[in-house]
C-alpha cells in the first residue's frame, strides 16, 4: 500500500452519526482507488489517528457487516448489543456520482465508510460487506501542506 498518496482532510459532516464533528477535521492519505459493485471509483483511504464510532450489533447486521470479520483490536462488543469501533480504513466517494476525489479539491461533498473488515484494503474490488457507510462529509485535498 502508498504511502505516499495523497493527503486530505475530512473537514466537516453533513449527515452522519454524532460522535464524528467533534474528531474532526481528521487526516487520511489516499491508498488507491477500487471499483465498486455500483462505480469504478471508490477512494480507499488511511486516516491519521484512528475514528472512534459507537454502533449497535443490529445496525452492523442491517448493513450487512460480519463483526466477527473484524481486527480484534478495533471492535469491542459489549454485552448490551452495543459496539465500539476503533477505525483507521475509510472508504469514500465523491457523492455525485462522476465527480471524483482530485488534486486542489475544497469542500468536495463524499460519502465515509468505515473499513471494519481490513481485509478490504488488499481486496481488488470494493466488497460493501466489509464497511459501514457512516456520513456524508466534506473533503479538502492537503498534500501541499505540512502534516502540523
Amino acid at each position: 500500500m502508498s504511502e505516499n498518496g495523497p493527503v486530505f482532510s475530512i473537514d466537516r459532516m453533513d449527515v452522519g452519526p454524532e460522535d464524528l464533528p467533534p474528531q474532526l477535521p481528521a487526516r487520511a492519505r489516499l491508498v488507491r482507488v477500487v471499483a465498486g459493485p455500483d462505480r469504478p471509483d471508490y477512494c480507499l483511504a488511511l486516516a491519521s489517528e484512528p475514528l472512534r464510532h459507537r454502533t449497535s450489533l443490529e445496525q452492523l447486521g442491517a448493513a450487512g457487516v460480519d463483526p466477527a470479520a473484524a481486527d480484534p483490536q478495533m471492535i469491542r462488543v459489549h454485552e448490551d448489543g452495543t459496539v465500539d469501533l476503533l477505525v483507521f480504513g475509510l472508504v469514500l466517494a465523491a457523492r455525485v456520482q462522476g465527480e471524483q476525489l482530485h488534486a486542489g479539491m475544497r469542500d468536495l461533498p463524499a460519502g465515509l465508510a468505515y473499513v471494519v473488515d481490513n481485509t478490504l484494503l488488499r481486496d481488488e474490488s470494493l466488497d460493501l460487506r466489509k464497511a459501514l457507510y457512516v456520513a456524508v462529509v466534506d473533503i479538502t485535498d492537503r498534500s501541499g501542506e505540512s502534516e502540523g
